[in-house]
């Protein structure tokens, strides 16, 4: 006897599994994303205020105070 396979057209196809895996993987990198930008906003505060210091400084040089 030979087995007959039936179609089930009613079944929808599953997702795929790399679906999950991709949206790890995309909130990981969101998350390093944040932290990047809050450590370059950090940076760039410390260049304006060391600019901020190095300005005044100047000023006094040149005022002769």
């Amino acid at each position: 006897m030979r087995p007959e396979l039936v179609k089930d057209e009613t079944r929808r196809p599953a997702a795929p599994v790399t679906d999950f895996w991709f949206a790890q993987v995309d909130l990981r990198l969101s998350k390093i994303e944040a932290l990047v930008e809050r450590l370059e906003r950090q940076i760039w505060g410390l260049v304006y205020a060391a600019g901020g210091i190095l300005l005044i400084e100047g000023l006094r040089a040149l005022a002769g105070l």
